[in-house]
């Protein structure tokens, strides 16, 4: 049986700012620094045995925290970046005009950039190559990724189809989700638990916490 962690990098200053993202963006905020530090203690308890990660700064930055309190390998790949929003990296969410885009929600995309459809294949290869990889090892995976992409990936994993992946899950900076891949299993993974955030504490308590440590 192999257990993947799945978790989403922390937050960044832009998540604040509401600004879309690209791959080279990665400054983390005071908030997302304090559930980097958090998220690595939680993750060393798991005795994790390798990290794939999202090639993104963002995502590298999160891992820093974990590679220093674990020994575990590191993979970086470029199947597990965000969905690519092409045009509209740098400019305000609110501000665009998303059903312009077209009809078919699923398949529509900002120009240069990628759809929902096209972000649930790579999901899909990423799931199939590691599968793949460790099917007959007894590993514990954390895979570090992206928001919109771990919904897609998730919700594909559980069955669910695009438009509820995106509206009706949620995956906070830095939570833990696990899932259990085998034979064994009729579908062969089961989705054990989701978004647990109760490690990261209340935000607004998390600088008392920390100067009185």
């Amino acid at each position: 049986m192999v257990k993947v962690f799945f978790t989403r990098h922390a937050q960044t200053i832009r998540n604040i700012d509401g600004i879309i993202q690209g791959n080279e963006h990665g400054d983390l905020s005071n908030k997302g620094a304090e559930q980097a530090k958090r998220l690595a203690k939680r993750i060393k308890k798991e005795k994790i045995n390798n990290i794939v990660s999202s090639d993104s700064l963002r995502c590298k930055m999160t891992i820093n925290e974990i590679i220093n309190k674990n020994k575990c390998l590191v993979n970086y790949t470029t199947l597990l970046r965000e969905k690519d929003n092409g045009d509209w990296i740098g400019k305000e969410i609110k501000k665009m005009r998303w059903d312009d885009l077209g009809d078919d929600f699923e398949k529509r995309k900002v120009p240069n950039g990628e759809s929902l459809v096209e972000v649930r294949e790579r999901g899909r290869k990423f799931i199939k190559d590691l599968i793949s990889k460790y099917k007959n090892s007894n590993e514990k995976i954390l895979v570090v990724s992206h928001g919109a992409f771990l919904k897609i990936l998730l919700g594909d994993l559980i069955g669910m189809n695009l438009k509820d992946s995106i509206f009706k899950l949620f995956i906070d900076h830095c939570s833990l989700t696990l899932v259990d891949f085998s034979d064994n299993y009729k579908e062969k993974c089961q989705l054990k638990y989701l978004n647990e955030t109760e490690f990261l504490g209340d935000s607004r308590n998390w600088m008392e916490m920390k100067n009185g440590e």
